[in-house]
């Protein structure tokens, strides 16, 4: 008799955390299929996070 390949859970030390981040969000997990959303980040998501890191560095550079 064949061995199964057994459930994403008991394969997760083979998977990468982008294996599994696209398993949930595509597929969907467990029996019930719940998909969640990792990181999905529109255009102002992205700008405002380059402004945070702008600020920050700019605050530290006149710091030191």
């Amino acid at each position: 008799m064949a061995k199964k390949a057994g459930t994403l859970i008991q394969q997760s030390r083979r998977k990468s955390p982008a294996e599994k981040a696209a398993y949930h969000q595509e597929a969907g997990a467990g029996r019930s299929r719940v998909k969640r959303k990792f990181f999905e980040l529109g255009a102002g998501d992205e700008a405002a996070i380059v402004a945070r890191i702008t600020q920050h560095l700019d605050r530290t550079v006149r710091e030191t």
